[in-house]
């Protein structure tokens, strides 16, 4: 379970780079337009893999913030990878056919699904 857990929270953390270096990306906080189809592309694939990240047995055996809730409510939280690997999904599309009210839509979407599952699954953060 410790490696589990360890590899899950090294692509959590990839997808949480990839969110941040994409809104700076996509607001223009920074100059590298020619890198938002890459970041875009990343959150795609890894949003796919988030629903092999959470298996049996892997809610114990090292530190990890995901609630024991997530193996409890199987189906509820089994909607929310959906949603994250949807959202994901949709954003990589709308960057890709170069649609800037489209991305914004699934830039916001899978904001929501991040939020969503982190609100419900997922330890309170301390600030």
């Amino acid at each position: 379970p410790a490696n589990s857990i360890k590899y899950r929270q090294n692509v959590m953390k990839a997808m949480s780079a990839h969110v941040s270096a994409f809104f700076a990306v996509n607001m223009g906080s920074v100059s590298n337009p020619g890198h938002l189809k890459a970041h875009a592309s990343a959150l795609a694939d890894l949003g796919a893999m988030t629903k092999d990240l959470f298996p049996a047995g892997s809610d114990a055996g090292a530190p990890t913030d995901a609630l024991p809730l997530i193996w409890q409510e199987q189906a509820q939280f089994a909607k929310a990878v959906s949603a994250m690997e949807e959202s994901s999904a949709a954003l990589k599309k709308a960057v890709d056919a170069g649609d800037k009210a489209a991305t914004g839509q699934a830039a916001t979407a899978l904001g929501d699904a991040c939020k969503g599952c982190h609100d419900r699954f997922r330890k309170e953060q301390k600030k």
